[in-house]
């Protein structure tokens, strides 16, 4: 019968073992699995980002033609051309009298260091326009 008992014990010490070493090739197979599909998740998530920027940047490029298309059609009336070109290119028309204002920052700015030094400092400095004096009043005689 001692003979029986070892055995006993010798298949329930080999069961463990055989269970532990299962358990073991299962936990390697699942984590075969997982480090399979890391991979494809990955690549996913950055298409994912990819696409979600290339997506903003199509819908940025979208409202720079809208507002081309805007601006095209505001070209073609002749009003607005004239404003333009006023604007930006001083054309005047036949028979107007341009006029250019020159300096009028830096009188501006000295407007601006007068006040700030005080009227104690600017007795004896040359007298600067008013603040309130505007551009039409500085033009008119």
């Amino acid at each position: 019968m001692a003979v029986r008992a070892v055995s006993v014990t010798t298949r329930l010490g080999t069961r463990t073992r055989r269970r532990g070493l299962w358990r073991l090739v299962l936990l390697l197979v699942m984590l075969l699995i997982a480090a399979c599909y890391i991979s494809p998740v990955r690549a996913y998530v950055e298409r994912s980002n990819q696409i979600e920027s290339e997506r903003a940047a199509t819908q940025e490029l979208q409202q720079q033609h809208d507002g081309l298309l805007t601006e095209k059609e505001r070209l073609q009336q002749n009003e607005y051309v004239e404003q333009v070109a006023r604007r930006e290119l001083g054309l005047v028309r036949p028979g107007e009298q341009p006029f250019v204002v020159k300096d009028l920052n830096r009188s501006n700015s000295q407007v601006r260091a007068a006040e700030a030094v005080g009227p104690e400092q600017t007795e004896n400095a040359p007298a600067a326009p008013a603040a309130s004096d505007n551009l039409l009043t500085r033009l008119l005689p």
